[in-house]
């Protein structure tokens, strides 16, 4: 390693990154086009369609309700299929890919901006075929040019606008464009399309050879991705390694994680179960100051709907004031089984009432008459994002008369800033979001309440004349969708606080929504589970987190109510898992159904709720007790060696797993039973060229040989409060870390990763490497063959 400097000053933010890559492709072709200015009916010589009026598309038979906010635009939209595919390759056109989600607040504003106007909805369909897909109902496109997006642009969100080739492969992609060019920089969408047309009529070669160079970095992406011979398996360790890269990164000011410059704020709710069970086990102390710092801060912010209950989607600041207003399932279902054992475990009354409080949401708005949770609600009204959450002072002041000012000793409102350009109503007082009043210490002293959940249950009876006066308004809409996956959420959620909470109703709430989905969504004939409901009709093909997560729902209530029915359907989804998602080595697929998928799919970690690798280990862990025999143990090893250097390398992406692993007392598995997993690493030799950096960072690497080709993985231990210079650095006069290899020329080196620091030397924020991070040196096949050694510097 060559000019590693060494860094120390205190605590410092890190930079969260689900993704692996960091590549940014710029499609110079789609600027040159662009800045042509030429107007779009000259683009292609032959003059554009009249707009026409009122349109339904085919989107109208897709029984999804995010295709069916677009079936009347005048876009001629295609749900993804053999018939978009077909038509692309016969008429010669690219397709324009639109992913979203039906409470995607920015996809609200591109339907209403963009797909509902004729005049470009004319360009659309004459330069374009437009297919329309929804996250939720095909996760596996999703995830497949998501992964496009970040390695086209680096980045990623929703909606997501990929172009296409008639053989799926991605040449350009974005998020939302507005109409016209704006003041943000933001090229116009009809500039957008113009440029991407002109490039496909009059430079096809470069468009072809930018979409093969795009699949190729996903399928590298990929390899990367299930890169890693197998490793010894540590739990204990794993979760060590989590829980210090959770403190490093920890908000002490306002909980929860900082990341980097960024000031939005998700709940991570599977990472705070796992410190929570870290917590359980160890007592330690800064395990639980930062738990109870972010659960009552999340608790008393405008994350929390005060008013109507449960949690919006996430915060916007720092201090969880300002949310983003959609509401979500999973996320109101894991957050009432985390407050729920959070209450269990520290008694904090306040965790009690906040699970509560959830329960009473999801059964009050979200729950179906005949049993199953729907998948979210919207954002906005109108055009206007929280229009329905958002107060005047004087609003309050009218609803509550003379009680109000006993309302704002313990509230207060936080002003919602208005997106320029997004919304229907621009300027003046466009209200506030509800938050507890800060310190609580100070109100609770002051107005003589006993206790924090005292105090908000005191209030009961105000936030329901509120709650009145906000359901006279217009309400936002539900998308009422039953996902399997998320339903399982909610179903081991109702069990568990229905058991910490003595509230029995839960139970059968759970109990309701398993039978219902076992019922429609599992034919016993095919073992075939289904992914979804709608309006009473079963779709798509289940996928490897709804088997594995309604499995893992129902060994809940088998271990709740003793009936072994639950335990039997669980085992009949644990088999579906083994014999249709799992390969001989262990390796996972996300889904069975791979026609028109353009590259092969490997689930990761854990994201906003467990991935479906970490439940099925879950799963298979807790059948493997229940049975008292060894197919479900063997199953569960077969993965965790398929996966363990994975984990290994990251674990603060696999926190369900490590759960599972930690709760069930899992030391180490193989196939022959519980025994450590060594690796085989080739000795290779290593030199530092400043000798103080060996004090703080050891260096160790490893040899990976694949058909195509041999790679280099050097793994880099710095300990603790120490950083070092990512490459490329930050700043001219810092000397970035570098890997070289004497006499060998390596086809590419991949750096990994950094994380953000902000040192007092400099006044702007430096990129670091920090932790474990590995650095990937890629060579020819066979470069190793005549060597003894491998010198690295």
């Amino acid at each position: 390693m060559h000019g590693l400097q060494v860094i120390r000053e205190g605590v410092f933010a890190a930079r969260y990154v689900g993704h692996l890559l960091k590549a940014r492709i710029v499609l110079a072709i789609v600027l040159a086009a662009s800045a042509s200015g030429a107007p779009l009916s000259s683009m292609a010589g032959d003059p554009l369609p009249e707009a026409e009026g009122q349109h339904t598309n085919r989107l109208i038979d897709s029984n999804n309700p995010y295709l069916l906010l677009h079936a009347d635009n005048p876009v001629d939209w295609y749900p993804w299929g053999p018939e978009a595919i077909a038509r692309a390759r016969a008429e010669d056109k690219p397709i324009f890919l639109s992913i979203g989600y039906s409470t995607c607040y920015w996809c609200h504003v591109a339907e209403r901006t963009l797909y509902s106007d004729p005049d470009i909805a004319a360009v659309m369909n004459k330069w374009f075929i437009n297919v329309k897909v929804d996250r939720e109902q095909r996760p596996e496109i999703d995830e497949i040019y998501m992964l496009a997006r970040n390695v086209i642009t680096g980045s990623g969100g929703w909606p997501n606008n990929v172009f296409l080739t008639a053989d799926l492969k991605p040449f350009h992609a974005g998020s939302y464009y507005p109409p016209e060019p704006d003041q943000y920089g933001r090229p116009g969408f009809t500039e957008v399309l113009a440029a991407l047309h002109r490039a496909w009529q009059s430079n096809r070669g470069e468009v072809l050879g930018m979409a093969g160079r795009v699949y190729a970095a996903m399928q590298a992406a990929r390899e990367r991705m299930s890169a890693g011979e197998p490793v010894a398996l540590e739990p204990r360790d794993w979760l060590a390694q989590a829980r210090r890269r959770f403190l490093q990164q920890f908000d002490s000011e306002y909980g929860g994680l900082r990341a980097g410059r960024s000031t939005t704020k998700f709940p991570q709710t599977p990472l705070l179960g796992l410190l929570l069970i870290d917590y359980r086990l160890t007592a330690e102390p800064k395990v639980r100051q930062a738990l109870v710092k972010t659960l009552d801060a999340m608790a008393y912010g405008g994350i929390h709907d005060h008013i109507g209950g449960g949690f919006h989607r996430y915060s916007t600041d720092r201090d969880w004031s300002v949310p983003h207003f959609e509401k979500m399932l999973y996320d109101n279902a894991q957050l009432l089984q985390l407050y729920a054992e959070a209450f269990e475990t520290t008694d904090e009354v306040l965790y009690r009432y906040t699970a509560e409080d959830i329960a009473r949401y999801l059964t009050a708005d979200m729950m179906a008459a005949e049993g199953g949770f729907y998948t979210a609600q919207d954002a906005q009204i109108g055009g206007v994002e929280g229009a329905s959450y958002r107060w005047k002072r004087s609003e309050i002041e009218d609803i509550l008369g003379g009680r109000s000012e006993e309302f704002f000793r313990v509230y207060e409102l936080k002003r919602v800033p208005e997106i320029p350009g997004a919304t229907g109503r621009e300027g003046g007082d466009i209200g506030g979001v509800v938050r507890v009043r800060l310190p609580i210490e100070e109100t609770l002293a002051r107005f003589g309440y006993a206790t924090p959940a005292g105090m908000l249950a005191a209030l009961q009876p105000l936030r329901q004349q509120l709650l009145a006066a906000r359901n006279r308004r217009p309400q936002p809409l539900r998308d009422e969708k039953l996902n399997v996956d998320l339903n399982a959420l909610a179903i081991e959620a109702f069990v568990t606080s229905g058991e910490v909470l003595d509230d029995p109703r839960h139970l059968r709430f759970a109990k309701r929504a398993a039978e219902r989905l076992w019922e429609r969504a599992y034919d016993p004939k095919t073992g075939r589970l289904m992914h979804q409901m709608f309006r009473g009709r079963v779709q798509t093909k289940g996928f490897l987190a709804d088997y594995a997560l309604f499995g893992r729902s129902l060994m809940a209530l088998f271990r709740a109510t003793g009936e072994a029915v639950w335990r039997h359907r669980a085992a009949a989804l644990a088999d579906r898992i083994i014999e249709r998602f799992m390969a001989d080595d262990g390796a996972l697929a996300m889904t069975s159904e791979t026609e028109h998928l353009l590259i092969s799919l490997d689930p990761g970690g854990d994201d906003a709720y467990p991935s479906g690798v970490s439940a099925a280990i879950d799963l298979f862990l807790r059948m493997s007790e229940a049975n008292d025999g060894d197919r479900y143990a063997l199953a569960a090893g077969r993965i965790l060696r398929e996966y363990s250097a994975r984990v290994d390398g990251l674990p603060i992406n696999w926190p369900t797993a490590i759960a599972a692993l930690v709760a069930n007392d899992v030391e180490s598995v193989t196939a022959a039973g519980p025994a450590v997993v060594e690796p085989q690493r080739p000795q290779v030799n290593h030199a530092y060229s400043t000798p103080k950096t060996a004090d703080y960072i050891r260096v160790s690497a490893e040899v990976r040989r694949k058909q195509s080709g041999d790679t280099i993985a050097v793994t880099l231990a710095i300990d603790d409060g120490f950083h070092i210079n990512a490459n490329p650095a930050s700043l001219d006069y810092l000397i970035p870390t570098q890997l070289l290899f004497p006499g060998m020329t390596p086809e590419r080196i991949q750096y990994p990763e950094p994380a953000i620091f902000e040192p007092s030397f400099a006044d702007q924020p430096l990129d670091v490497y920090e932790g474990t991070p590995v650095v990937l040196a890629e060579f020819p096949k066979g470069a190793f063959d005549n060597r003894a050694t491998i010198n690295g510097i």
